[in-house]
């Protein structure tokens, strides 16, 4: 029998601020997968108070979350982001008590466009074995003994790197120094690379999963920066001669993804091709 949440939808539409659990793992909503229903969830809550009390509870359990503050006007957008991870249920706390709701049933999400249907406007699979993967990947205090969660944790990165490797991206081209209307098919135009130094002082590229992520790395970058979008064949050969290798989502996830492990993705499709196959035109 179907429950009817109309009150508790429009107190959680009509609240003014809006508190959410936030992994500090991945700087992303923390997203939690309901072990019965499978639904892909986050935990929002009216009152600051019981957010950090949830906190709390989950700093026990050895997951750092922190309570991340959604104004009125961010909520659009915040909703939204949900939608590009995954995201399909939230967890009401309303000061009384947990509520399960789709996440349709709060808001109408407008699918992010792009004028280019070979830009990659979104990618909740990849976004969201990301997340699962890094939130226990980066659990503080784990044994490195855990037999059973090294076999977790092999699991999750394997299915991730099946979606890395089926998935498009997003490119930065910074055109700050070309001449005139950047043209991405006219050769010899002096475009630039943007690119990131770790904490070691090593050199690393941007990349990104979709839309969203580059417009957040793009509105604190100072110069003017275009997008092409390449597959994941194209990573490797694109990589610029002195980075280490990429670091995926920079302003999300943080994924690293260094030369040489993308070299032996690479080793792994070819030795995956039945023998005699041959490239496709074009590639």
């Amino acid at each position: 029998m179907a429950v009817d949440h109309g009150l508790i939808i429009k107190k959680l539409q009509g609240l003014e601020t809006l508190y959410v659990s936030f992994s500090q793992a991945t700087r992303m909503p923390y997203v939690e997968c309901d072990p019965e229903t499978f639904d892909d969830q986050v935990y929002l809550f009216a009152e600051e108070e019981g957010a950090k009390q949830w906190a709390e509870e989950y700093k026990e359990k050895k997951i750092p979350l922190v309570t991340a503050k959604v104004d009125k006007n961010q909520m659009i957008m915040f909703y939204t982001s949900l939608y590009l991870i995954g995201v399909n249920r939230l967890v009401f706390n309303n000061g009384a008590g947990f509520t399960y709701l789709p996440i349709e049933q709060v808001v109408t999400i407008k699918k992010p466009e792009t004028e280019d249907n070979a830009i990659p406007r979104e990618n909740s699979t990849l976004q969201l074995t990301m997340i699962y993967f890094l939130q226990e990947l980066r659990r503080p205090g784990q044994s490195p003994d855990d037999v059973e969660r090294r076999k977790q944790l092999r699991e999750m990165e394997q299915e991730m790197v099946v979606n890395l490797m089926r998935s498009k991206y997003i490119m930065a081209i910074d055109v700050s120094n070309v001449e005139g209307e950047f043209d991405p098919k006219k050769p010899g135009q002096n475009i630039q690379i943007p690119y990131l130094k770790n904490q070691q002082g090593e050199i690393m590229q941007p990349v990104f999963s979709d839309m969203w992520e580059f417009q957040k790395f793009s509105s604190n970058y100072a110069s003017k920066l275009r997008v092409a979008s390449v597959p994941f064949a194209g990573l490797l050969p694109s990589l610029i001669k002195d980075a280490r290798g990429y670091v995926l989502n920079p302003a999300g996830v943080n994924l690293v993804l260094l030369r040489d492990k993308l070299e032996q993705l690479a080793r792994t499709v070819e030795a995956a091709k039945p023998q005699g196959e041959q490239p496709e035109a074009g590639k």
